[in-house]
């Protein structure tokens, strides 16, 4: 016998019930390579001497945030596969979306700070708004003080990832992922 709806909904996760199948489709295919980035990125630093010294480092943050974000966005992808009403499922693929986002943002404000160009302004709704909230408040919040009724700061659906306040979908978010990952290929050379 299963867990009800109610169940799962009041003591597992808010809208859990609802989840008929998540839409993480996976990235392989279209970047094959990243695996490939850091030696590719050291063989070029060392042969053609393509980032100045004083980047590397910046570089090598931006290549490893987006290598990680695909990585955990493919776990996500494939933890999906599971049966949604299972628990270890439902927080599996919640970690790792939230490891996913943390490694996404993290690149963005590297790449933010390197260009000197903000990558939203306060109150604008944008994609970069959303995905700098949601990353926030996985990491910055009381567990004991969320509103009754919330298990969790961050839930998801079979379209996104949710706060009271906000949402990102995951289309949203593998498109951020896509741009990180176009920058780290142009980065390493491949």
């Amino acid at each position: 016998m299963g867990i009800s709806n109610y169940a799962l909904d009041t003591f597992v996760a808010q809208d859990m019930s609802k989840l008929t199948q998540f839409s993480i489709n996976s990235l392989a295919e279209e970047f094959p390579n990243a695996d490939k980035w850091f030696a590719q990125f050291v063989l070029r630093r060392i042969f053609q001497a393509h980032v100045p010294d004083e980047k590397a480092a910046l570089a090598f943050a931006i290549i490893r945030r987006t290598h990680a974000a695909l990585q955990e966005w493919e776990l996500a992808s494939a933890a999906a596969q599971g049966d949604l009403r299972s628990l270890g499922t439902f927080f599996s693929v919640l970690r790792h979306l939230e490891s996913c986002i943390g490694s996404v943002w993290q690149g963005l404000e590297f790449a933010r700070k390197s260009l000197g160009q903000d990558l939203f302004k306060k109150g604008d709704g944008s994609t970069c708004e959303r995905l700098n909230w949601v990353y926030n408040v996985s990491r910055h919040f009381d567990p004991e003080a969320l509103p009754q009724g919330d298990n969790h700061r961050v839930w998801l659906s079979d379209q996104a990832m949710h706060t009271r306040e906000q949402t990102v979908s995951f289309d949203e978010l593998r498109e951020a992922i896509r741009l990180l990952a176009l920058v780290s290929e142009k980065v390493a050379g491949t």
